[in-house]
């Protein structure tokens, strides 16, 4: 597993130093260059480790926010009840579905659901990767889920 990990970083990693070459008119060597520099810096590595880059990304966040203005935030989410609400055994999926909001009229919902059982589409969310690949695509397309939350 680790080793699938560390290949598939190595490819995400890849595939961003090429499409920032190609939006960028870097060359060859260039990019070359950079992946060598950032397997030399540790930064390569650093998002495929056994912490998947907590350590890496702790260290490099800067927060815009004031320690004040953090611990008011995490104040008011225990005083409202939504401090732990996602680190259930659920996920978060009863504090979710209990705080959504619809945006889109019934019809609407109605037809679009008609739409994707014809269309083969309905089962997108489930299975192995929960719908990620399916929200990314949405994310991509600038298109957004029929529910917001309040």
């Amino acid at each position: 597993m680790k080793k699938f990990n560390a290949t598939m970083g190595l490819l995400a990693v890849s595939l961003a130093l090429t499409a920032t070459a190609a939006s960028a008119q870097v060359s060859r060597a260039e990019v070359q260059a950079q992946l060598k520099a950032a397997q030399a810096s540790g930064q390569l590595a650093a998002l495929t480790g056994e912490d998947s880059g907590s350590a890496y990304l702790a260290a490099h966040f800067h927060s815009t926010e004031s320690r004040g203005e953090v611990k008011d935030e995490v104040k008011e989410a225990r005083a409202e009840g939504t401090l732990n609400a996602l680190d259930g055994s659920d996920s978060g999926s009863f504090y979710l579905a209990k705080h959504q909001v619809l945006t889109t009229p019934r019809a609407e919902v109605k037809s679009e659901l008609a739409q994707a059982a014809k269309n083969g589409t309905l089962d997108q969310l489930y299975g192995e990767d929960s719908g990620s690949f399916e929200l990314a695509a949405l994310h991509a397309a600038g298109s957004r889920p029929a529910v917001a939350m309040k």
